[in-house]
């Protein structure tokens, strides 16, 4: 941690707990903000009672104000003297806004206290710099882990010009997906459904193959109540364009904007077809084995401004995206009951033994009777 003065444990404890205010604030953004990351930021002012919150904000839809100029507009003559708490380093460039930096240097905001340096060479340094240049006092690093996974995929964006990819499943007790030959198998219980469309709601992306598509006709939307107008950009990789035009995606393609991957040699009267139908078709001059290249799709879904995608859709596409080391983040919901015999494995023909090796295991929490499962790359940017 950097800042004027080393800090003491309450006044380390007090920037916590509005620390942590902002991540929550900034949490409400995610999946709306793409490109820009989901900040989230909060003006304090001692009255002589202790600070109290007189100013909050989180990003709004590209076009709109970033979280620290919404906290400043909120908190309005009262951002004078007063200090921001703000997620990752205020923006120093000029986009379609202002620095973020130069509006609370403007607003006479006396001291400023951000978790995650960005690394967007844009910014990098640079906002901290300008608020140190305008006499504003600033403070490095509080609840910096905290705040890096608050913006994960705006920082996976910058260093690996690609999304952050979180691969999502449901196996069984004994470790499956399904059952050859048995359709569609109910593993994982209600209240695990109603997570899974919770954190559809705070992604940029969710991803299927084709064959999901073939064999399950998804929605790939949010279906929570009072959250349907969040639910994230569908996305399906498709490298000969094999859409149903009667599908679910291709017939909401006029609202849900659909988007399909598809190779360089799929026909062309395909790809017309769909983009007849409203479609979205990103054309991928790499193909592998008749397939998709996952990591120049991926780059692909970076250029169109995706910073974090949940990826669902089959064992086919999870195992190539962790063979290519492509997943940084798997969640697993683990069902009550066993598949037996003939059981499909969740990553061709691979279990999820296969990934003691390059991942770190961890049980997040109980979801009813389901347990959900956190795996992590051992070896982290």
């Amino acid at each position: 941690m950097s800042g004027h003065k080393a800090l003491n444990a309450d006044e380390l404890a007090e920037h916590e707990r509005f620390m942590a205010a902002a991540i929550s604030y900034g949490i409400r953004a995610k999946g709306q903000t793409w490109p820009n990351p989901p900040v989230g930021a909060l003006l304090t002012k001692d009255f002589g009672n202790g600070p109290v919150v007189v100013g909050q904000g989180a990003t709004l839809p590209p076009g709109g104000s970033h979280a620290e100029v919404l906290a400043i507009i909120d908190a309005g003559e009262h951002a004078k003297g007063a200090t921001a708490y703000v997620t990752l380093e205020p923006c120093a460039h000029y986009g379609r806004t202002g620095p973020c930096a130069r509006a609370l240097v403007a607003a006479g905001v006396s001291r400023v206290i951000y978790g995650a340096a960005d690394p967007n060479p844009a910014v990098a340094g640079r906002g901290k710099r300008m608020l140190e240049e305008g006499g504003v006092e600033v403070i490095v690093g509080v609840l910096e882990k905290e705040c890096q996974q608050a913006v994960r995929g705006h920082i996976c964006r910058v260093l690996k010009d690609r999304p952050f990819v979180q691969l999502k499943m449901a196996v069984s007790k004994d470790g499956y997906i399904g059952k050859r030959g048995a359709g569609q198998v109910s593993i994982s219980g209600a209240l695990s459904r109603q997570l899974v469309h919770a954190m559809r709601s705070q992604m940029d992306a969710i991803v299927v193959g084709i064959g999901t598509v073939l064999e399950d006709d998804p929605e790939l939307s949010c279906r929570l109540p009072g959250l349907e107008g969040r639910s994230p950009q569908p996305v399906v990789f498709d490298s000969l364009a094999r859409m149903p035009l009667k599908s679910n995606l291709v017939q909401s393609a006029g609202h849900n904007s659909l988007w399909v991957v598809v190779g360089e040699h799929a026909p062309d009267h395909r790809v017309s077809a769909l983009e007849r139908e409203g479609v979205t078709v990103i054309i991928n001059d790499c193909l592998r084995n008749g397939k998709v290249c996952l990591d120049k799709a991926l780059e692909a879904l970076y250029m169109h401004g995706l910073s974090q995608i949940m990826v669902e859709g089959g064992a086919e596409l999870a195992h190539g995206l962790l063979q290519q080391d492509l997943v940084d983040e798997l969640m697993i919901f683990q069902g009550t009951t066993d598949i037996g015999s003939d059981g499909i494995q969740p990553f061709g023909f691979e279990g999820l033994a296969s990934l003691q090796d390059g991942y770190n295991k961890q049980m997040l929490r109980y979801v009813g009777e389901d347990l959900l499962w956190r795996y992590t790359p051992k070896e982290r940017f």
